[in-house]
């Protein structure tokens, strides 16, 4: 088996969180935590990953092949997504962290912060793309000989 389809994608994912983790750094909200557990941020990490399986996928069988056009299809998806619907997401759970904030403790049991940082903006997603493609096809070019 080309354990390169599992092993190019998950390194491309980790130097992508990586780079989040700096770039947050860079604006102060440095926590070494957010490597595992977050969501949004310079570069979107989903887009990388999955664009790196899509390039690999292209590289490796063809980018006319079957297989290629799903990986696309579920790459686009996820990008979009990221974008949209988990934006989304983010903004109802500032509206509802609002409104917990009103609340008096004898209102509510327990003090609930939801997650506002969820979604990506577009320019966050074309970046973990870019990422994700360009380093899949340097690390596919180095690994050729390995499998």
């Amino acid at each position: 088996m080309d354990y390169t389809y599992i092993i190019i994608p998950i390194i491309i994912a980790i130097v992508s969180q990586a780079i989040k983790l700096a770039t947050d750094g860079i604006k102060g909200n440095f926590d070494l935590k957010n490597f595992w557990i977050t969501y949004g941020g310079m570069p979107s990490t989903h887009s990388a990953l999955t664009v790196s399986m899509t390039t690999l996928v292209g590289l490796r069988i063809g980018f006319d092949s079957a297989i290629f056009a799903v990986a696309l299809v579920f790459s686009l998806i996820i990008m979009r997504d990221a974008v949209t619907f988990r934006n989304l997401l983010g903004k109802q759970a500032e509206l509802l962290n609002q409104i917990a904030g009103k609340l008096t403790n004898k209102e509510i049991n327990c003090p609930i912060h939801w997650r506002e940082r969820m979604g990506h903006s577009l320019p966050e997603v074309l970046v973990g793309a870019g990422l994700g493609a360009v380093l899949t096809m340097i690390l596919s070019l180095l690994l050729v000989g390995l499998y």
